[in-house]
Parts: C-alpha cells; sequence; structure tokens
C-alpha cells in the first residue's frame, strides 16, 4: 500500500498501493474533528492530523518532492466537493530527515501551516500525539476519504471511518516476510481482509484512546487478508523525537 497518487506506479510496478478505508463506514467531521484534508494544486491527495492550531502531522511520501506554495490544508468539513470552512496555505514542510522514499521507513512529516487555524467545537480540533506505542490486539480507529476498493481510483466522496485490530509485531513481520522490511518506525493495523485502509487514507490518523498513534503509510494492496496495513509509529522514539524537535521550533 503506498496509499497516495505518487505511489500508483510503484503498485503498477508491483508493491505498494495507496489505501482508502475498506470495509468502514461513512461518519462526519464531528466525530473525527482532528481529520483534515490535503490538495496539492487543487487535487485530493492525502489526509493528516491536527495537532496544534498550526501544524498537521501526515505521512512524508504525501509530499516528498513537492513544493509548499502547492498545497492548501481543509479542515472541518464531512464531504470532498463541499466548500471546507476553514482552508489554510501550507508555509514549510518538516520532513523527517531519515525517511525513505523506497521502503517508507520514517514516512512521517509535519506541515506549517500559513495562518493558524480556528477551533471550533465539533467540528475543528486538535489532537495529542501518543506518548506509549497502542497496545498489541488492542483496537484503534482509522478515518479518511480514500478509495473503498483496492482497484478503485476514486476518492470517497463523504469521509469513512473503521476500526481495525493492531498486529503484534510478530505477525506483522511474518505477513511481510520475504517481501519488504519493517522498521522500527512502523507497526501494522487491520481487520486481516475485511478492513484497512487504501488509496486516499495516507496521512491520515490512526487512534488509540483519544491519541493519534499511527499515520497511514504503506501496504501490499487494500484489506488482503495476507498484507495488513503498514503504519508509521508515532510513538517510536525516532518519530517521537522528530515531532516534539519540529514543535519546539514554534
Amino acid at each position: 500500500m503506498c496509499w497516495l497518487e505518487l505511489c500508483w506506479m510503484l503498485w503498477l510496478l508491483h508493491a505498494a498501493d495507496g489505501q482508502r478505508i475498506i470495509g468502514g463506514q461513512e461518519t462526519s467531521i464531528s466525530q473525527v474533528p482532528y481529520l483534515v484534508y490535503l490538495r496539492q494544486a487543487g487535487r485530493f491527495i492525502c489526509g493528516g492530523s491536527l495537532l496544534t492550531p498550526s501544524f498537521v502531522l501526515s505521512a512524508a511520501h504525501c509530499v516528498y518532492g513537492a513544493k509548499e506554495q502547492d498545497y492548501t490544508v481543509h479542515a472541518g468539513a464531512s464531504r470532498l466537493e463541499e466548500n471546507a470552512p476553514v482552508v489554510r496555505n501550507v508555509a514549510r514542510f518538516h520532513i523527517a530527515s531519515s525517511y525513505s522514499p523506497s521502503n517508507f521507513d520514517m514516512d512521517v512529516a509535519m506541515l506549517q501551516l500559513a495562518l493558524p487555524v480556528p477551533l471550533a467545537a465539533g467540528q475543528v480540533a486538535t489532537i495529542t500525539p501518543c506518548q506509549s506505542p497502542a497496545a498489541a490486539n488492542g483496537y484503534v480507529r482509522i478515518s479518511g476519504w480514500g478509495v473503498e476498493l483496492e482497484n478503485g481510483r476514486k476518492p470517497a466522496a463523504q469521509v469513512r471511518t473503521a476500526v481495525v485490530r493492531v498486529l503484534p509485531r510478530v505477525e506483522c513481520q511474518l505477513a511481510y516476510a520475504g517481501q519488504a522490511l519493517l522498521t522500527d518506525s512502523m507497526i501494522c493495523a487491520a481487520v486481516r481482509g475485511v478492513k484497512d485502509a487504501c488509496s486516499g487514507d495516507s496521512g491520515g490518523p490512526l487512534v488509540y484512546r483519544g491519541e493519534v498513534c499511527g499515520i497511514v503509510s504503506w501496504g501490499f494492496g487494500c484489506g488482503r487478508a495476507a498484507y495488513p496495513g503498514v503504519y508509521t509509529s508515532v510513538a517510536s522514539a525516532r518519530v517521537k523525537t522528530f515531532i516534539d524537535q519540529t514543535l519546539r521550533k514554534l
């Protein structure tokens, strides 16, 4: 799962495939007010999480190699075609210096907004990065506007959500053994063969006990029983350090 337009070529060649919520259900932004989406040159591309009024947490592959002036962040909207009540230009990308576009290690970025986002109860809210990893076999929530079928090309009109299980690390490693390298910055989550993220969900949040503990990153296909979704682990030491250091730059 590459879970992003920039990854379609990789998908065609063989590996990761973009993700959208597979097997989930429609919801409204009032249930996930920390969720935002990104547009590049006016085109929907990824999700993100509002950590502070001025910073959005997303995946590095959503912005890697791109220009800040081409991006806008949209908050407070449930549907892609509606005019989001809050739209902000991006002033700066902060991408983890050790991000690897070849294997998605450290697939994390912080988008610094040109102007702060006004918070609004039930519509726009911040979410705290988790300090401890989500528990193995614990259930977490994923949300986004990604495609609903692995071969889909059109994002969901309405935001969708699903509850999936965090896989024990051994189970995650066995799933990708001989296929891909899983680093310490990654965790797996899915209801295998039933619920998963997909294209367009990239950069969006994996939420555990009210905190964002993962970032939709990659995987092989969408909703496949053999290959669970892979997420950047927000609580992993390297990712946590990057987020903390970026926020301290204010």
